[in-house]
């Protein structure tokens, strides 16, 4: 499926086809009262003024990451159309790390640290402002050494990215051998569990509905987001730049879309003094999947309004090569458990929403009878009145008055589709949502419990073993409660269906004439005999208070001290059987905990076990500064490449295309040569050329097309030409012209300003914006690209 993105300056952001039909459009609109901007010379509002600050596609084009002004992120799955996840915007300042210069290996100053965990009580709570995003992915399983040499293998007709593709089976691309228990690790039991029930919209916010349609549901629990563009064993980063009011400058990473790694201070990287009294923000981040490392530019800006200047550095994610295959199985893992955390969660308070609302009608009624009967007798109430009515078939004359002229026959039916259609939907959601949400939650804690078992696993993914069964034990906990539920729901169903059809015929009768031969024939015709205990017996107990309120309402109940300990408290590991011992007992009231007590606790639990794997993982992060790119690149108009050698395997270049800021009839082409070795870090060389096309007058935009070629949109004279040319290290080759825009414009009326070029091998496209940003052109890059193709070709065009 290929799909574009335009992004208005009031956020509206719409996904389109090639033909301009639109797929899906969400809205993401300025709150006037919270500001985006950033102090200083951070630029990350340079922008004008729109609400969306950056957008990206993961290489597979499943998720599209949103970057709004306010440091909220939003990942809307393609397929559904749907805000699968929506990070908030307040996120935790990590101290500065200790670091230590490192030797360097060629003329530059290169500054190398590792990113250390930060206590909780010593972060700050801080606001930044996004200034770009970007999606790496790194092979895994296979590895990285056994893709590229089957690549290069001189018969192979497979590229890169057929590979990278969505859903790719790369054993077959790659024709490698079976491998049994390789397989046999890889298998999910979580497939042949029933599929989760959707729940009801909650109509809160734009992301609260991600449960409500089958297709959602089945994107995120059932396969359908399990695999990334890295294939079964890929990883698929996703980093997040933002600067802040103080001049800092921070990247967030994330893997498998949602489950963050943590913080890396990019401030504390540059060399001594470097960055003091400067603004910083990264303008562009590149890796490859070949590589761990990942490529960042950075723009400095002295507040003394001096040329800002440009900054390469590297964040080595060495967890990603040290825990291998194991790595995406884990973050597939703690994806799912996190997805289902947020179902439970909405499940629980739907139900405790339901129990509200419910019984709000009932218990007006009520009030209002027993006020009326409480006036000639104190101690009478509806219950003393319908027992003796139910008894003795004499009704009181203010019940009759009751039943007759205030609760009537409209009254009654709402009273029973009030508390009928809550008991069902209780039933429903307990039988249908939450107990098979828990089952699955224990099969994905299983495989987790397992590697956590598994000492060089374990020590390498920061899974402890007795954290997992701390929320193991919650879970049961919880899953037997929910059994208890469903059952007193199912008896609570039959004790008011029993007990609404009594007073359903205990109106009719009453609003006879007393004596009548109607009212004789419906007293005889009464066959609810056999059923008079069950009216008793919610007359005498769920009529008052409802069995489910002590599962689901928390309002008026006391802890007592030692049920819920800490989860740092060893004692924790006896929870589940002093839950069962309670429970046995009989102690029923109080002293058990409601679902949203557990829930709550499960999810300072699983928010535990996810800090200390981020934490293990986020330690292995090695940070490095670089160089300094030349003083003639402009971050504003740039573009990035890692490409590997063909010959040699340690060998890649990172090249860099930007607007020359003096001339704007040139190129600026930076190549750095990254060598790596058998240590820790990247050896680095650079060199830069000035690139000039012939009869050009100026540059607007340059973008790489792939490992071979990268594409310049360029004004000469009268009209703006697309330019083809291959990549080489000295800049040497001739020009191409690919497209012509006649007098300079698009159809006509827009002029070309911006290129963006992305797709898959034989279905590339590059998409020209307009100036002003009132439209823009689809071209198709491989179609056939004969000299009386170039200028006469149509362009797909849609305007806004």
């Amino acid at each position: 499926m290929d799909l574009v993105v335009t992004v208005t300056s009031k956020g509206i952001v719409d996904v389109w086809r090639l033909n301009g039909q639109k797929v899906f459009g969400s809205n993401f609109p300025k709150d006037e009262g919270k500001s985006g901007g950033v102090g200083g010379n951070a630029g990350a509002n340079k922008s004008a003024g729109g609400n969306v600050r950056a957008v990206a596609w993961r290489r597979d084009g499943q998720i599209l990451a949103i970057a709004c002004a306010d440091g909220s992120l939003s990942l809307i799955n393609t397929f559904t159309g749907k805000i699968a996840h929506r990070i908030s915007s307040r996120n935790q300042k990590p101290l500065p790390s200790t670091s230590s210069p490192v030797p360097s290996q060629t003329q530059t100053p290169r500054r190398s640290s590792r990113i250390h965990s930060f206590p909780t009580s010593q972060a700050t709570s801080i606001c930044r402002t996004i200034t770009t995003i970007a999606w790496t992915t790194h092979f895994v399983d296979p590895s990285p050494t056994t893709v590229r040499s089957h690549l290069n293998a001189p018969n192979s007709t497979v590229v890169l990215d057929q590979i990278l593709s969505l859903r790719a089976d790369v054993d077959r691309l790659l024709q490698l051998k079976s491998d049994l228990p390789r397989e046999l690790s890889s298998i999910d039991v979580e497939v042949s569990l029933p599929k989760l029930a959707t729940l009801p919209p909650t109509g809160l916010g734009a992301d609260d509905d991600v449960f409500s349609s089958r297709a959602s549901v089945d994107v995120l629990f059932h396969g359908g987001s399990n695999t990334g563009s890295g294939g079964v064993g890929g990883v698929d980063a996703l980093l997040v730049g933002s600067s802040d009011a103080d001049g800092g400058c921070n990247v967030q990473l994330r893997v498998f879309d949602s489950f963050e790694i943590g913080t890396v201070d990019l401030k504390g990287i540059f060399p001594s003094g470097l960055a003091i009294g400067s603004a910083l923000r990264v303008m562009r981040m590149e890796s490859h999947p070949f590589m761990s490392t990942v490529f960042l530019i950075m723009e400095q800006s002295p507040k003394d309004e001096a040329e800002s200047s440009l900054h390469l550095l590297s964040l080595d994610l060495s967890f990603i090569p040290q825990t291998g295959r194991n790595l995406p199985l884990v973050a597939r893992k703690v994806s799912q458990l996190g997805n289902l955390l947020r179902y439970i969660s909405q499940v629980r308070t739907q139900l405790v929403a339901e129990i509200k609302a419910a019984f709000d009608l009932p218990g007006r009624f009520l009030r209002n009878i027993n006020e009326s009967l409480a006036e000639g007798d104190e101690d009478a109430d509806f219950i003393y009145a319908a027992h003796h009515l139910a008894v003795t078939g004499v009704c009181d004359p203010k019940l009759k008055d009751w039943l007759v002229d205030e609760v009537g026959d409209r009254g009654l039916k709402r009273w029973e589709n009030a508390v009928g259609d809550c008991l069902e939907v209780v039933r429903r959601m307990t039988s249908e949502c939450l107990l098979p949400a828990l089952e699955r939650s224990l099969a994905v804690l299983s495989r987790l419990d397992g590697l956590a078992k598994f000492g060089p696993t374990s020590s390498k993914l920061g899974l402890d073993e007795r954290n997992i069964k701390r929320v193991t034990e919650t879970i049961d906990a919880l899953g037997i409660l929910g059994e208890d539920l469903l059952l007193d729901v199912i008896v609570e169903t039959r004790e008011f269906a029993a007990f609404i059809k009594w007073l359903k015929w205990e109106c009719e009768v009453e609003a006879m004439e007393e004596g009548s031969e109607r009212a004789e024939e419906v007293r005889e015709s009464w066959t609810g005999e056999g059923e008079l205990r069950l009216v008793l017996d919610y007359v005498g107990g769920a009529i008052k208070d409802s069995r489910l309120k002590k599962y689901l309402l928390e309002e008026g109940k006391a802890q007592e001290g030692g049920m819920f300990a800490s989860f740092d408290d060893d004692s924790d590991l006896g929870f589940y059987t002093e839950y069962v011992k309670r429970r046995a007992s009989g102690s029923r009231g109080n002293s058990m905990p409601t679902v949203g007590e557990l829930v709550d606790r499960l999810q300072r639990q699983c928010d535990a076990v996810f800090a200390q794997i981020a934490e293990t993982l986020r330690k292995s992060i090695l940070s490095s500064y670089l160089l300094e790119l030349p003083r003639q690149c402009n971050g504003e108009n740039m573009d990035i490449r890692v490409i590997p050698d063909s010959i040699d395997p340690s060998l890649y270049r990172l090249f860099v295309l930007s607007k020359d800021r003096q001339e704007k009839a040139h190129l600026q082409q930076v190549v750095v040569k990254l060598h790596q070795g058998a240590g820790k870090g990247v050896q680095h060389t650079m060199e830069s050329k000035s690139l000039a096309i012939p009869n050009v007058q100026e540059i607007f935009d340059a973008k790489f097309v792939d490992d071979d070629a990268f594409l310049v949109l360029a004004e000469t004279g009268s009209d703006v030409k697309i330019y083809w040319k291959e990549i080489s290290v000295d800049g040497e080759g001739s020009w191409d012209v690919r497209h012509v825009f006649q007098r300079g414009k698009i159809d006509g009326v827009m002029k070309p300003v911006r290129l963006d070029v992305n797709g898959r091998v034989g279905r590339r496209v590059v998409a020209v914006l307009d100036e002003a940003g009132l439209g823009y052109a689809v071209l198709d890059l491989d179609a056939d690209d004969s000299p009386g193709d170039t200028d006469s070709g149509e362009d797909e065009l849609m305007t806004e």
